[in-house]
């Protein structure tokens, strides 16, 4: 086992090795890969380190029908059919659905509601 010293040492030069991938081109899925560091840790040792990266956004912002996702919804398609449907994913649907107070349906649909018995709701 590293001291904290050789372990702050070899911290140190691994930040410097990969600072030198990135200015030799290499993006920074590969250099966080090479040394089994998440994207995220890898981009704010990179940033530490004086490397100039791109923005951190939050994804693409854009358009979405949303009275029409509201309509499908209400007349029974599931969330994850509307999302692939407007090529988004499942929690942006389900998020845009609840900021426009949509009742959600229970997971399972008719066939959960049909299930249940009244005794359902006292169980642990």
């Amino acid at each position: 086992m590293d001291t904290p010293d050789e372990a702050h040492a070899n911290r140190t030069e691994r930040n410097r090795r990969m600072l030198e991938s990135w200015r030799a081109g290499a993006s920074i899925t590969e250099i966080a890969r090479e040394h089994g560091l998440s994207l995220s840790w890898t981009g704010r040792l990179l940033r530490q380190e004086g490397a100039v990266l791109p923005e951190i956004r939050q994804g693409v912002r854009r358009e979405l029908d949303v009275p029409r996702i509201v309509r499908e919804y209400q007349s029974g398609s599931t969330i994850q059919s509307i999302a692939d449907t407007h090529q988004a994913s499942y929690g942006t649907i389900r998020r845009l659905l609840l900021r426009e107070k949509v009742t959600i349906r229970p997971h399972g649909g008719q066939n959960a509601l049909e299930r249940r018995t009244p005794g359902d709701a006292q169980r642990p």
